[in-house]
């Protein structure tokens, strides 16, 4: 079934979340990794809002598939990387006990833009892991968000120093623990219900990561190393979650199930076209072909294989937009450059929040008022990165 000996394989690495998203990501990169002969790098990785699916991987020994289909040919691959499928806080004792091991060479975290709030069961819980590594001598490691924030291991770095009191245990971090920004892009799908062993993704598989000493491990199994994460994180998260973000609430308006068909719709194959190149691009330094990017980007959203629900895609937008849209405005503003698309596309969040019966976000109550009167400053006050003022006139054309 495998290509290593899975009796061999240690656990290097704690995770925190046990969804698709991982599974299919990084969980993935690891399998290859351990294929390589890195058999220090297995996976413990901790559910924290389910414990069945930690009791479902775990009555499998953790092993579960991946299906590969890039709309013309698809592949099944058997994954064994994951060797502990744990539940916080239930399972604490022994994720600790992971925590303390000198074999511990990293902790990854895939949880959402939504934990990363001082005070969240995320943020005590890695701080009690660290202080937990702290206090039994541990070694250096690698803490590496894989999560769509701005320069995300900065993100940590700093989450860590507002809820960490403790100065010895700062100190401690500061000289042991390294918060390496990181990039991941795959489309993954929620798994079936009925079948959660099964994740269905694309072919398409990218991670990238800030020069790091875990690179011996990873290197091997395609993880990329580079000087600086953010133009690739900018990229990636305005070109294609940006786009994605705009489809799948549009989608949710007109009751449009999958992204895949709100991208074929005829009217949005020029209209997302000229978002990205006409104008999120102008936003973007990075030295590659971003109009051959952008391209690639629409072909892996418009793959009908994946089933990938807007709906999923939708949730959690007061997390998502400054980082996805808010950011490209208010960068096209300073440059002077006009932006009707990325105007439209933020005004169709608008008018899902006024609309749904089902908007799923941890600032839903105050959104939809907002929304619902159209008050433009009140929605701008809330997010983390207000958006300029210069667009409201614009964006109130297209309120409904």
């Amino acid at each position: 079934m495998f290509k290593y000996d899975r009796s061999q394989v240690e656990i290097g690495i704690l995770h925190f979340g046990l969804g698709g998203f991982h599974r299919a990501h990084q969980a993935v990169f690891i399998d290859k990794a351990l294929e390589n002969g890195n058999l220090g790098m297995g996976i413990a990785a901790i559910s924290q809002r389910d414990p069945s699916l930690a009791d479902e991987m775990t009555a499998a020994d953790s092993i579960f598939q991946v299906e590969e289909n890039d709309g013309i040919s698809n592949e099944l691959r058997n994954i064994g990387s994951i060797k502990e499928s744990l539940f916080y806080p239930r399972d604490e004792a022994r994720i600790l006990e992971i925590a303390r091991s000198p074999e511990l060479k990293a902790i990854t975290i895939t949880v959402t833009e939504k934990a990363y709030k001082p005070g969240s069961d995320f943020s005590l819980r890695l701080a009690k892991v660290l202080n937990e590594r702290y206090k039994s001598g541990g070694g250096s490691i690698s803490v590496i968000s894989c999560d769509n924030l701005p320069s995300n291991g900065d993100f940590t770095k700093n989450l860590m120093r507002e809820v960490i009191k403790d100065s010895k245990l700062w100190n401690w971090a500061e000289a042991n623990i390294r918060f390496p920004n990181s990039m991941v892009d795959r489309i993954v799908p929620a798994p079936a219900k009925e079948n959660r062993l099964l994740i269905k993704t694309e072919k398409f598989n990218q991670w990238i990561i800030e020069n790091d000493p875990i690179s011996k491990y990873l290197s091997s199994a395609g993880v990329q190393f580079v000087p600086k994460v953010k133009p690739y994180e900018l990229a990636k998260i305005r070109l294609f979650n940006g786009v994605h973000s705009y489809l799948a609430y549009y989608g949710e308006i007109h009751g449009i199930e999958y992204v895949a068909d709100v991208i074929k719709l005829p009217e949005m194959e020029n209209f997302v076209k000229e978002m990205q190149e006409d104008e999120i691009s102008k936003t973007l330094d990075l030295n590659i072909d971003l109009k051959k990017y952008a391209s690639e980007i629409r072909n892996r959203m418009a793959n009908q294989t994946l089933f990938h629900r807007s709906r999923q895609i939708a949730m959690d937008g007061s997390q998502k937009m400054p980082q996805r849209l808010i950011g490209s405005l208010n960068d096209l503003a300073k440059l002077n450059i006009p932006a009707p698309k990325l105007v439209t596309a933020f005004a169709t969040w608008i008018n899902y929040l006024a609309t749904s019966d089902s908007v799923n976000d941890p600032l839903a109550a105050d959104l939809i008022d907002f929304a619902k009167r159209k008050d433009l400053r009140g929605i701008s006050a809330l997010l983390a990165t207000p958006l300029d003022g210069k667009y409201d006139e614009e964006i109130r054309k297209h309120l409904t």
